[in-house]
């Protein structure tokens, strides 16, 4: 039936969240808007065969795991990209590879510019 699992992805795509992230203390106080991406790689086999979300990877629990990370404050995207990649492959072994791309919504420098972002592929 489903033999080809190679290209099978999880994806959640503009979860806009506010946080407290950056260098300057202003914006760990006042915080910003960010925007958060994230495809997961995985072998979707059993939840094409099963039809059930325990075989599956629920994006459900992804977006909590994300919500409890942009939680905690730091100054670098990297920093909360790093925790957001360990948090995801330790609850979800079951992920194989992914991507997940970080927005500051207008950060706070003097250019027009819609939001600076960082992008971490394994």
């Amino acid at each position: 039936m489903y033999e080809n699992t190679d290209l099978c992805y999880v994806e959640i795509e503009g979860l806009m969240l506010r946080a407290h992230h950056g260098v300057g203390e202003v914006e760990r106080i006042v915080g910003n808007d960010f925007r958060i991406d994230i495809r997961l790689r995985y072998d979707a086999s059993r939840a094409m065969h099963s039809d059930s979300i325990a075989s599956a990877i629920n994006y459900a629990t992804v977006v909590e795991i994300v919500r409890r990370e942009m939680a905690v404050s730091s100054s670098l995207l990297e920093h909360v990209v790093g925790r957001l990649r360990r948090a995801i492959v330790s609850e979800m072994p079951e992920v194989v590879s992914g991507r997940i791309r970080l927005a500051k919504i207008q950060p706070p420098v003097s250019a027009q510019l819609t939001a600076c972002a960082f992008v971490l592929e394994w």
